[in-house]
């Protein structure tokens, strides 16, 4: 029941309104229209249709309900509920494509008929194959449900697998779809927000790299920061309550006794009738930097002749 997760980050919390203007957009007016999101502070899935507003420049006003409330408006009694002028629209990516589609002008839903079947492929995507074990991985951290050891480690092995597949399509990609942000980043990035913040460290950061180059590119566009504010990437992975320690590292064997000291020079100390062996000739010219030590030093020398024009070296070195 996505209405009663608890509040992990407030950040939408009070927030009255989502009307930045997308930059292609120029001097475009924001769309003005009685919308108003239904959700808890700081529910993932509400993410999507406020930063698509942010883009589009409609307004949204939010209105925040307890966890665990059931609002009216949603035939399942969850959250997020965007309240129009027609009546309530539920579910997340509903609203989100209701939001994004208000503005044909920002092309959040691609510029052609296939780019925005590619849209709608990355969403679904993102709702079976992402959304769903991103949540089971997460909530037993926030303690929204009993940590189970199968269906942790299961969840985590589904987001592998569809962070590889997602990882092999941006190779080449700067966004999901097409040249600009559309919903299906603003999809995908918002389902990673609260994984990359607790659980994904960087030792599982580093078998995607393309999926979170894009990552960091999205969540540092403004019209996300609006509603997200900063993502700090997790250092190391929380553990659930419940879950087993982490192994630690086993303790290396004690190597065997080493010899002492006097062994050790012994062992080195040549026999006594090998010969000495004859003391190293120095250079004829080093008994100059005894006597007269240069104050010039090879390097400087090098890097300041390397780095600058005649001008510079000529007046440096002479």
């Amino acid at each position: 029941d996505a209405s009663r997760a608890p509040s992990i980050a407030p950040n939408i919390a009070g927030v009255s309104k989502s009307a930045a203007v997308y930059p292609r957009l120029g001097d475009a007016r924001v769309t003005k229209m009685a919308l108003t999101l239904v959700t808890y502070p700081g529910n993932f899935r509400a993410f999507k249709a406020l930063i698509a507003a942010e883009y589009a420049g409609v307004e949204i006003a939010v209105k925040d309900v307890p966890a665990g409330s059931a609002p009216a408006g949603s035939p399942t009694n969850k959250v997020p509920i965007l309240e129009t002028p027609q009546g309530p629209i539920f579910e997340s990516n509903a609203i989100a494509r209701y939001v994004a589609r208000l503005r044909k002008d920002c092309d959040l839903y691609g510029r052609t008929f296939y780019e925005s079947a590619l849209v709608d492929s990355w969403i679904d995507f993102c709702a079976h194959e992402l959304e769903l074990p991103c949540t089971l991985w997460v909530y037993p951290i926030i303690g929204y449900m009993p940590f189970q050891a199968a269906a942790y480690a299961k969840a985590k092995a589904h987001v592998e697998t569809a962070l590889k597949a997602l990882d092999a399509h941006l190779l080449d990609k700067t966004y999901v779809v097409g040249d600009a942000v559309t919903l299906a980043d603003i999809t995908l990035a918002s389902a990673l927000v609260y994984p990359a913040k607790l659980a994904m460290d960087k030792a599982f950061r580093a078998q995607f790299p393309n999926v979170f180059r894009w990552f960091d590119l999205c969540v540092h566009q403004p019209q996300f920061v609006a509603v997200i504010g900063d993502v700090a990437l997790a250092e190391t992975e929380m553990t659930p309550e419940g879950a087993p320690p982490a192994a630690k590292p086993a303790k290396k064997e004690k190597k065997a006794q080493e010899p002492s000291k006097k062994e050790k020079k012994a062992a080195k100390a040549p026999p006594a009738d090998e010969p000495p062996k004859p003391k190293k000739v120095e250079h004829p010219l080093k008994v100059l930097d005894k006597e007269k030590p240069s104050a010039m030093v090879g390097d400087v020398w090098k890097k300041t002749y390397k780095n600058n024009p005649p001008a510079v070296w000529n007046k440096e070195l002479w």
